[in-house]
């Protein structure tokens, strides 16, 4: 439950008397135990000013920053961004003329990817979401020699299809698969390498 509290704190400074007013919200901060979800939780916050009006104005909370692509700061709470976060996180205003607590709502993480175009890598995209990553290219069993499909792209094999009806392969013989360069040698590499590991250790 949001909540929200005006206060009185007295401080005692050179021997007068201060009042400083107190300011309540709330923001959601990550659960430490989760790493890879959306999971939050609304935690209360305190900000202070010598009057209302400047109590409120310092009333933030941050999260992360997810239009900056592939992000790995975290953090969700109360305040603006700590130090050293520049760009990766997000400070937002609990406080912009109404109660705006928890406005550091989640959002999910951006990434840049490349997919194997013609032999070698090409940048996809500088900023899709998770679900949106995807490259194409002849399955593994491919025999023929159509340049139209050996050749791989960004995207989904449907997508390419529809760009190209006339490219004379079906859906049957390409792949589409959903992360960075998974439709080239690296992308092999990738999946084969931790299988050998694996093997290895069982060995």
């Amino acid at each position: 439950m949001h909540y929200y509290v005006l206060a009185l704190i007295i401080l005692i400074v050179g021997g007068g008397v201060v009042a400083d007013v107190l300011h309540g919200y709330e923001c959601f901060g990550k659960d430490p135990s989760t790493i890879s979800d959306n999971t939050t939780k609304s935690v209360k916050c305190e900000s202070y000013g010598p009057d209302d009006a400047a109590a409120r104005a310092g009333a933030f909370c941050h999260g992360p920053n997810n239009a900056f692509p592939n992000n790995t700061y975290m953090e969700f709470g109360c305040g603006k961004c700590p130090n050293g976060t520049l760009n990766t996180c997000k400070s937002c205003a609990a406080w912009n003329g109404a109660e705006n607590s928890n406005c550091n709502n989640y959002t999910n993480p951006t990434f840049s990817f490349s997919c194997y175009r013609g032999g070698a890598p090409v940048i996809c995209s500088n900023s899709s979401l998770i679900k949106d990553i995807h490259c194409w290219g002849p399955v593994p069993t491919y025999k023929k020699n159509n340049l139209n499909l050996t050749e791989c792209g960004c995207g989904t094999c449907a997508e390419q299809l529809v760009k190209d009806p006339d490219a004379g392969w079906s859906l049957s013989e390409c792949r589409t698969c959903n992360y960075n360069n998974c439709n080239g040698a690296g992308g092999i590499v990738a999946v084969i390498t931790p299988l050998l590991a694996m093997l290895y250790l069982l060995m």
